[in-house]
């Protein structure tokens, strides 16, 4: 769930791309003398359009970015001689030496991942290389931020655009700000481990910004499951008020209650409403009728019709966010904000 939301892409500039990012509005094609821009497309369109620009983007920046640090480290490694002869990534930032100690705690904490019977003597070598380049491409990016933040090195081209469209924010759950100045979007299911990763930053910017005005938009990736009776138990939460609302999403969104693959069960989703502290017989009432599950389908259809297949997916303004990973957040949220 969270990869798609949290990445539309990653790319650069083909023509399209450039028309986007400097504000063009790129006609498409004509039929019977109407000619079908960019802007007169449905949302939906024009979010895949975004998508499909920020994979090429993507795509072409990690060969460029590479490059870049390549580069860059040659030279401060003393190991330069000519732009096309450069020493390989390994060489210059090699995989991160992994402990056994390390790579059994690895095994244990994802135990319930591995077939049965598998010891750790079978996964061993492939745990340690796979730490090892997670630890790589770690010191890659604390890297890449240390020569664009020192202003060493400075990516000049821009990534597409993201689409300003008309996010239908009525009657989801809000707190902060009453006007609209600002307006943060998050669209988010419960059972994400990427919606989970990003909520204290969540917190950080709405205790920080009391001026923006969030709105939770919840969004059942498998409705059939316990993700949609979780989804369903903040709708009847909202029942009693959006206070009570907030309480269930924060103890919601406080620990994993199941994964996406637990079944449909309303008595899973039970013990957060008590721990929210809900009037458990007007929530249990709630949860028996219909209005929860025309809840659900109602979001579904608000989300696909923008376009969004994935969660965490933030819209700030009416203007899809791009974050890759969830520590960029706050700084793409205030970056943008309107002052």
């Amino acid at each position: 769930g969270g990869a798609v939301g949290y990445v539309a892409g990653t790319g650069t500039a083909s023509h399209s791309s450039a028309s986007a990012s400097s504000g063009g509005d790129t006609a498409w094609f004509s039929y019977e003398g109407k000619t079908y821009s960019t802007s007169s497309l449905p949302p939906q369109i024009q979010t895949n359009l975004y998508q499909a620009e920020m994979e090429t983007y993507n795509q072409k920046i990690a060969v460029v970015r590479e490059f870049a640090v390549r580069l860059a480290l040659s030279q401060e490694q003393k190991k330069f001689t000519t732009v096309d002869k450069l020493p390989p990534i390994e060489e210059l930032l090699p995989a991160a030496v992994v402990s056994d100690e390390q790579a059994k705690a690895f095994f244990e904490a994802n135990k319930d991942k591995i077939p049965p019977g598998t010891t750790y003597e079978q996964l061993a070598t492939r745990i340690k290389e796979l730490l090892g380049n997670e630890g790589r491409a770690k010191v890659f990016e604390d890297t890449w931020q240390k020569l664009t933040t020192g202003k060493k090195l400075t990516l000049l081209v821009k990534e597409p655009q993201a689409p300003v469209v008309t996010v239908p924010v009525a009657g989801f759950p809000a707190k902060g700000a009453t006007n609209d100045k600002n307006v943060l979007v998050e669209i988010s299911d419960y059972l994400c481990p990427h919606c989970q990763e990003v909520q204290p930053d969540m917190k950080k910017l709405m205790d920080a910004h009391k001026d923006v005005k969030f709105v939770q938009i919840n969004f059942a990736l498998r409705p059939d499951k316990l993700s949609g009776a979780i989804v369903e138990g903040a709708f009847c939460a909202q029942k009693q008020g959006v206070e009570s609302f907030w309480k269930f999403h924060d103890t919601a969104f406080g620990k994993p209650w199941g994964t996406f693959a637990d079944a449909y069960d309303v008595a899973k989703a039970k013990p957060i409403a008590e721990a929210a502290g809900l009037k458990l017989p007007e929530w249990e009432a709630c949860m028996k009728s219909e209005e929860p599950k025309q809840f659900v389908n109602k979001t579904k259809d608000v989300v696909n019709a923008l376009g969004v297949t994935g969660t965490p997916t933030f819209y700030l303004n009416n203007k899809r966010l791009n974050i890759r990973r969830p520590d960029e957040l706050v700084s793409a949220v205030e970056a943008a904000l309107v002052k």
